[in-house]
């Protein structure tokens, strides 16, 4: 079984014990809700507040922002503390009202007004969707954490429940239907959910509780070890102190909104709350439990810091922690209290949201079906909410895979946050203030929630772009984006909210609802049982029945004993259980219209009837007072009903003269104007110029059953327009007359319908001439034959661009651009086409002669692309006797340097206390030391270097060179570290290791600083280039006395030196860093200096990362020779052409007590060892022996062939070419380079030729 499949069964076994958790719980309920547990487990389902943004995001945040996570839960643990008395009053209201949801209790508070409940819902929803996406991330990346992705590649075509976060949707969708969603009643109390819920929230706090031991004393050696790495990380001191701004006071203000109004808050406080006590026992329990819980974020977000990796996701370090310390039990107990907190809170926000969506949206398409069967729309109901609990996981698995990876946990969860808490200034002034109007609500909201969408929701899936973004003028720019956005998101919803509401008019049920929210009786209190219970009562369960069922309809109305207006108002609440408080308003608004009116009801339906035509009519003055036209309504009499001021207005008329009852003969001999258009053989439209200059248009139209409507338009502007436009006609002739383009109008029957005067011109011919003519009259049959296929194309809707030639004519057009476009009318059909010709005789005449421009230049071009072929052949033939120069060059040089440092070693061997001795040697090394880098520069300058890139692991590399500048580091007492690396990288390892010899010697010699211990460290780190690739950085850093700004620069040129000495009073050649730069330029590799002047110096080299599998493991060592051992004096043959370093290296090896045959090739050396009588013991040979001659490593092969294969050898050479080394290590022969120290010498001769016992 695989990792994920294990814990993929873990997973659901742990949603099976959640299944029979709440099993229990509901069989049981009776014996554990009403009593203490029944307190304990209200208060702890409270802590579904708690989601895996609390148990991933709360660590992420703390890890990368710091102490201000904790805001999030100081807003609820305030609100509980200080704000119950505002809870305690919501519960009592809500049981009153039966309310089932935040949408049904707004819309029952502002007179039971569906377009509140839906608003409230349609942001509800939208707003969480965010949320429930969050807890699929977090699921999703811890399990991907633990055992591995299970996620969809869009280019795969793999199916979707190949993904975690679809599965875990799925999952929550069955746990929220068999638990959430069993009954058509949404105010029905979950008491086995409830216990699920509270069960949860033990096992994400133990959960998290176990991972701060688990950190402090598993991972480090208790808090002080904890707090000394803690005191290493660079933003330590930001992380862990407290710098309290106006980020804090809104975020902890948008915490506790949020608590009061997300969906699934307000459910498992208010709709789940069964007894007072149990609020008493939250307000201390539930702030305990967000202390408990996030006790040890700040320990772990801190050590996730120090230990862990850096760029490891910071939002699961809580997960990733004990992985790192070998705990793998402890990891699936964390995933399993993260899975509990995502569980808890998607199961419930679904069942809030599925019963708002169908108690508000869908339940009053469902009121107007006509299936009477019983219970059939109780029903459709239940299985509304069922599907709308898959519709709302769906939709945020669709959210989830747009922002996939792209935003931390906490920020998901403050953008829904921000969503919900538009609801908190209607619940809170609906609570304390009587003029809170439903308009104002709906404006409120609406402002607040497309502020939202566009400044705080948009720019998460559209990578940062807001639509609306909002400005930090003035006090905005004391908050953050997310803040500062919150921030006007509530002025504006409380704005709208107050200013509306000021400016409404409240309606009976207005005020009567707003009396039971805000004043202190309790409202509408069901009345005492009445004595008859008759024929209506019946009647009403019937009606209850459609709805609930006929079971619990049943359970409902068993010993009910009520009438009147009492019996519908409990069937009311009855039904707002299960359709919501708006949807049960209007079906018992019905059913009192169908019914008999009950005799209790019949004032208020008559106010309530008052106060709809009084506000009808209203509604209609107002309407005609603000309609642009002017009206006025005659009957058939001839007497004025209805008008307004409008009509006064526009036909002149003083405004009192028009009142009800008067004649249109009156008015018509005051106004002779009107008094002729009234007339009843009048036309019906005419046209009146006013004294003010003003032109209205009057018209008549009759009424069905006499009288006649008389509408008065200002038609000034549409007058004098087509007065513009006429003139615009007249301009535009003005133009296309005078502008050098030849254009033309011709209509779908190829009929001239306009020409401009420079088309006449070129044609010959005048406007009368063309006007309505045919094309072919015009052109001639034979151009009119050329253009045909243009003009058939351009007819047929296709536009046309050409060119063409003119016939002699009067403007002197040898060449035309033409351009046929076509004219559409409305309905898409082709009507005509615009003809146009710009006269590029010109721009051809110019093209000609371009043409003949470019063919000489082409040739020119040819010719001197040949001469530039040559050229560079000739500097490639220049490079390459560059080449052979620098490599005889580093013979010749270091020959001569060579055989001095022979005879002073030999002079050293007879004089050790000579201190001249010692002078001219230390001479002869720094020569050396200055032409080795100047070959070496040379050598890098001319491309002779060619590097040998190969997979190399860096661990070996540096552990090396650790060892090989121990004993250096030692004598300058200096304490170098290497750290160890498992990266492979892609480089030459010989030029890398140049590289880093110089700097580690670098850091040797110049990294002492007075009163500080010298030290130096070796290690690698990882990175990205600037594209993004992957890179390990090598670096060498010491804690000297660093270098200044200034010359971070110029260290790398040739001999540039600091006035700073090594301390022993070696100031090196000032070549060492910029054969670092050649080097590192040869190889495509970054150079980076970082230094801080008296805190010390950093040098790094970027190489690429590269795979592991890459690195190539040898074939097969090659055997290293046999050890021989010889009784006697070691017998050592040198050849070498020149005789200076024979003669030197013979007296060498004789002060060293060797026997030596000295020669110049391989036969002169075969005689005198014949002669000698003896094998040598050792081969040491140059490589260059002359021109014309076999080289040192062909030599040694025909030597061994003569004394054994297993003959030791050493080749002296000049040459640092990777190929001859390589050539000389698969020969098994040691490589000695120019000038050879004697120490490596003497070293080799001990190795190879040991004395025999």
């Amino acid at each position: 079984m695989s990792q994920s499949t294990l814990i993929l069964a873990l997973s659901l076994a742990y949603l099976g014990l959640l299944f029979l958790v709440a099993h229990l719980g509901e069989r049981h309920a009776a014996a554990w809700s009403r009593g203490r547990w029944g307190h304990v487990v209200y208060a702890l389902s409270l802590a579904i507040y708690c989601t895996s943004w609390t148990f991933y995001g709360a660590v992420g945040r703390a890890a990368t922002v710091g102490l201000d996570f904790i805001l999030i839960y100081v807003g609820p643990a305030l609100f509980m503390l200080v704000g119950w008395p505002m809870l305690a009053r919501i519960i009592r209201l809500a049981k009153q009202q039966n309310v089932t949801s935040i949408a049904d209790f707004l819309a029952a508070r502002y007179g039971k007004s569906r377009a509140v409940a839906v608003t409230v819902t349609l942001i509800a929803t939208i707003g969480v969707l965010p949320y429930i996406a969050l807890q699929l991330q977090a699921v999703s990346t811890s399990f991907a954490a633990l055992a591995g992705p299970i996620s969809i590649e869009p280019r795969t075509g793999q199916p979707a429940w190949y993904d975690t976060a679809f599965i875990v949707a799925l999952l929550m969708a069955v746990f929220t239907i068999l638990f959430g969603v069993r009954h058509v009643q949404a105010s029905e109390q979950h008491r086995g959910m409830m216990l699920a819920i509270a069960f949860e929230s033990l096992v994400k706090v133990v959960a998290l509780l176990a991972v701060g031991p688990f950190v402090i004393w598993g991972l480090f050696d208790g808090p002080a070890d904890l707090a000394t790495a803690i005191g290493r990380l660079p933003d330590a001191a930001r992380l862990t102190s407290l710098a309290p701004d106006a980020n804090w006071f809104a975020i902890t203000l948008l915490s506790g909104l949020a608590f009061l109004c997300l969906p699934r808050q307000f459910h498992v406080a208010v709709v789940e709350n069964d007894h007072r006590k149990s609020l008493r026992t939250a307000r201390w329990l539930f702030p305990l439990y967000l202390v408990l819980i996030n006790i040890f974020v700040v320990p772990i977000a801190l050590a996730g810091l120090a230990l862990l990796p850096a760029g490891s996701d910071p939002d699961l370090f809580v997960l990733n922690l004990p992985l790192s310390g070998d705990a793998g039990w402890l990891s699936v107990f964390v995933f399993i209290g993260g899975l509990s907190a995502a569980t808890s809170m998607v199961a419930v926000a679904c069942m809030a949201l599925s019963g708002m969506v169908g108690n508000e949206l869908v339940m009053p398409w469902l009121l107007r079906s006509k299936d009477e069967a019983a219970g059939s729309v109780g029903r459709r109901a239940l299985l509304v909410r069922r599907l709308s609990v898959v519709a709302i996981l769906l939709a945020a698995y669709a959210y989830h895979r747009t922002i996939a990876g792209l935003l931390p946990l906490a920020t998901i969860g403050m953008v829904s946050f921000c969503a919900v808490a538009n609801f908190a200034p209607p619940l809170a002034l609906g609570l304390y203030w009587r003029r809170t109007h439903r308009y104002g609500v709906i404006a409120g909201l609406i402002g607040g929630f497309v502020l939202w969408f566009a400044s705080i929701l948009w720019p998460t899936m559209q990578n940062g772009d807001a639509l609306i973004a909002v400005p930090d003028w003035g006090p905005f720019a004391l908050f953050g984006a997310l803040p500062r956005a919150f921030v006007l998101e509530m002025l504006v919803n409380l704005g709208l909210l107050i200013a509306v509401s000021l400016l409404a008019r409240p309606q009976a049920r207005d005020q009567r609802q707003a009396e039971a929210f805000v004043g202190d009786t309790e409202p509408d209190t069901i009345p005492a049982p009445a004595q008859r219970a008759g024929r209506e009562l019946a009647q009403l369960r019937e009606l209850a029945a459609r709805f609930i069922g006929e079971e619990r309809a049943a359970q409902a109305f068993a010993g009910l004993e009520v009438s009147g207006p009492a019996a519908y108002e409990y069937v009311e609440r009855l039904l707002s259980g299960t359709i919501g408080a708006a949807s049960a308003r209007v079906v018992m608004g019905t059913a009192r219209r169908r019914a008999l009116w009950m005799p209790g009801s019949v004032r208020e339906v008559l106010h309530d009837a008052t106060a709809a035509i009084r506000h009808n009519a209203d509604l209609l003055r107002k309407t005609l007072d603000h309609v642009g036209l002017g009206i006025a309504v005659f009957d058939g009499d001839g007497k004025l009903e209805i008008w307004n001021d409008r009509f006064a207005v526009l036909t002149g008329l003083p405004p009192g003269i028009l009142d009800s009852g008067v004649t249109a003969a009156r008015l018509g001999a005051k106004y002779p104007i009107l008094g002729e258009l009234l007339a009843w053989n009048a036309p019906p439209l005419r046209e009146v110029q006013l004294s003010s200059g003003t032109i209205t248009e009057l018209r008549i139209d009759p009424l069905t059953g006499g009288g006649i409507v008389v509408t008065a338009s200002d038609v000034t502007e549409r007058v004098r327009a087509a007065e513009a436009l006429r003139d615009s006609e007249r301009r535009i002739r003005i133009v296309t007359d005078n502008v050098p383009v030849l254009i033309a109008y011709i209509d779908r029957d190829r009929r001239y319908r306009f020409t401009n005067r420079a088309y006449q011109a070129a044609l010959g011919t005048s406007a009368e001439e063309t006007d309505g003519r045919h094309c072919s009259e015009i052109l001639g049959e034979a151009r009119y034959r050329n253009l045909l296929p243009y003009i058939d194309a351009v007819l047929a809707g296709q536009p046309q661009v050409f060119e063409t030639e003119f016939p002699t004519n009067d403007a002197q057009i040898e060449v035309a651009h033409g351009t046929y476009l076509p004219h559409f009318d409305a309905q898409g059909t082709v009507v005509g086409f615009f003809l146009l010709y710009v006269d590029i005789t010109e721009r051809r005449r110019a093209e000609i002669a371009l043409r003949n421009v470019n063919e000489s230049l082409e040739r020119r071009v040819v010719q001197r692309t040949a001469e530039l072929e040559t050229a560079r052949a000739k500097a490639e033939e220049a490079n390459i006797d560059k080449t052979r120069f620098i490599a005889a060059a580093s013979h010749d040089l270091l020959q001569p340097l060579h055989a001095a440092r022979l005879f002073v070693a030999n002079l050293g061997e007879r004089h050790p206390q000579d201190e001249l001795v010692a002078k001219v040697d230390d001479g002869l090394a720094s020569v050396e030391a200055l032409l080795d880098a100047l070959l070496d520069i040379a050598k890098l300058d001319a491309g002779a270097v060619k590097p040998e890139v190969r997979a190399l692991p860096v661990g070996p590399l540096l552990e090396s060179l650790a060892a090989s500048f121990a004993p250096i580091a030692q004598n300058h007492g200096v304490e170098l570290r290497v750290v160890r690396s498992t990266g492979v990288t892609k480089s030459d390892p010989a030029l890398l290791r140049r590289v880093l010899q110089n700097f580690i010697s670098n850091a040797i010699r110049y990294g002492h600083q007075a009163g500080r211990k010298p030290r130096v460290l070796l290690g690698c780190r990882r990175g990205s280039d600037e594209q993004g690739a992957p890179v390990l950085d090598i670096v060498v850093a010491d804690n000297g006395p660093g270098i200044a700004p200034e010359h971070r620069q110029t260290v790398f040129r040739e001999f540039t030196r600091l006035r700073r000495a090594s301390r022993d009073g070696e100031r090196g050649l000032g070549l060492g860093l910029a054969i670092v730069d050649r080097i590192a330029r040869v190889l495509g590799h970054r150079i980076d200096l970082q230094s801080r002047p008296g805190h010390g110096s950093a040098f790094s080299i970027s190489v690429p990362l590269a795979p592991i599998s890459e690195v190539r493991q040898p074939a097969g060592a090659v055997p290293p020779p046999k050890s021989r051992r010889f009784a006697h004096a070691p017998f050592v043959v040198c050849i070498d052409d020149e005789r200076q370093v024979r003669e030197g290296m013979a007296a060498l090896l004789g002060s060293w007590g060797c026997e030596t045959a000295l020669g110049s090739s391989a036969e002169e050396v075969l005689g005198r060892v014949a002669e000698h009588g003896r094998s040598p013991d050792l081969l040491l040979i140059d490589l260059h022996l002359g021109q014309g001659k076999d080289d040192g490593l062909a030599t040694i092969k025909r030597l061994r062939g003569n004394w054994g294969d297993d003959l030791p050898a050493g080749l002296i050479t000049a040459e640092r070419d990777p190929a001859t080394l390589n050539a000389a290590r698969g020969q098994r022969v040691d490589v000695l380079l120019k000038p050879v120290k004697p120490a490596q010498l003497r070293a080799l001769i001990a190795q190879r030729a040991a004395s025999a016992e």
